[in-house]
């Protein structure tokens, strides 16, 4: 038979959620011979280097700004001579101009993962539609697409924009590379990098790790923990990434004298050794359509300590697998970190059992191989073959 020509469209491929999502499911998919994979890329990014090391091509368009007109003319182009099977787009500037220019070029299938439930990133009220959602709405319906969402209230999200979008929508959770449970670091490589962070050994060490944005709720959470950090119980807080807050951050550090308890780290290519030093994973975010780094954390053992928002709660069964605290609720936030600060240090039986919960489910909802396969099962059924 002839190959399944699969394209994949992404506004970026800086380091995120979506991307490294991206490239796990590819890796899966490349095992598949009878498929040819190639993914196209609206702005450039760190992560394209990631996606060529593993074998898959990258059309990089370069093309920056969200108003741009130029895009649909040279996506319109390029998908004309791929001549694609299926278009995947991801990300709300692909969505739009990737679906866009597989229509007017033909493309037989269209799908979108909706990674997220919040089109405008200022908030997310899966009840209210802005002004973006019904122009996305317009277009899934002028482009007849097939939508994909990450988690169940991503799906809810959807379905409140429009109910008739119901048979078009279905849920693939994300995943992770659960191989990952093998530490790439020995005791002594994890001595040095905490050395190098200016980490002792017998500091408590709270890592989180994401885009230096308002959703991730950095602020909220470094406020919220000022007496804690301050309290001599010899806590660090390491931060990664960057992003348009890392300014504000700082400022923040140095208004309440934090510069000695906070480290930021800034954008690392691989998280992986940094959660392999740490103590405990915290996510506090404000809105989460699922939260990949959730997994990254509890494939390591990390317990994990996230507020109860979004999709987090799909992941996390609080004291089960993980720890939830109501979100933006500083009182919460400190009774829950508290709690599992003392249950690690002291290495509390219950502690044990979560992070063997977390492991578990985490094998059995969200192993990326598995999670893949049923991409590769909706990409067979919408061409109408069998596996």
């Amino acid at each position: 038979m002839n190959k399944i020509k699969l394209v994949h469209i992404i506004s970026n491929l800086s380091l995120g959620g979506a991307q490294i999502l991206l490239l796990d499911i590819l890796k899966n998919l490349k095992k598949d011979e009878r498929i040819d994979i190639k993914v196209i890329c609206l702005d450039s990014g760190e992560f394209v280097r990631n996606f060529s090391e593993s074998g898959i091509e990258v059309i990089d368009l370069k093309e920056k700004g969200l108003l741009n007109i130029k895009i649909l003319f040279k996506l319109k182009k390029i998908l004309k001579n791929l001549n694609p099977d299926l278009v995947h787009t991801h990300l709300n500037k692909a969505d739009f101009y990737g679906r866009v220019a597989a229509k007017l070029s033909g493309a037989k299938h269209i799908i979108t993962t909706c990674h997220n439930y919040s089109s405008h990133h200022e908030g997310a009220d899966i009840n209210s539609i802005s002004v973006f959602d019904r122009i996305d709405n317009a277009v899934i319906k002028y482009t007849d697409s097939y939508i994909v969402a990450i988690s169940e209230i991503v799906k809810r999200f959807i379905l409140n924009r429009n109910s008739n979008f119901k048979s078009r929508t279905e849920v693939i959770y994300n995943g992770i590379d659960v191989s990952k449970e093998t530490y790439i670091t020995n005791e002594d490589s994890r001595r040095a990098l905490r050395k190098s962070l200016d980490i002792n050994e017998d500091d408590f060490v709270i890592l989180i790790s994401g885009r230096l944005e308002k959703q991730k709720g950095h602020l909220f959470f470094i406020k919220s923990m000022q007496n804690i950090l301050k309290s001599k119980k010899k806590i660090k807080l390491l931060i990664l990434g960057d992003g348009s807050l890392k300014e504000d951050i700082q400022n923040l550090i140095s208004e309440l004298e934090l510069k000695e308890f906070i480290i930021l780290a800034g954008f690392q290519k691989s998280t992986e050794e940094y959660i392999e030093i740490c103590d405990v994973v915290a996510v506090p975010s404000l809105w989460e359509g699922f939260g990949l780094v959730i997994l990254e954390g509890m494939i390591k053992r990390k317990p994990v300590l996230a507020s109860n928002t979004g999709g987090i709660p799909e992941i996390i069964s609080d004291g089960i697998n993980g720890i939830l605290f109501d979100t933006e609720n500083e009182k919460s936030l400190q009774e829950k970190f508290l709690f599992l600060y003392e249950s690690v240090r002291e290495s509390k039986n219950e502690i044990d059992t979560v992070k063997n919960n977390a492991v578990n489910i985490l094998k059995e909802k969200f192993d990326i191989s598995k999670n893949s396969e049923l991409y590769r099962h909706l990409y067979y059924r919408k061409l109408n073959l069998y596996i």
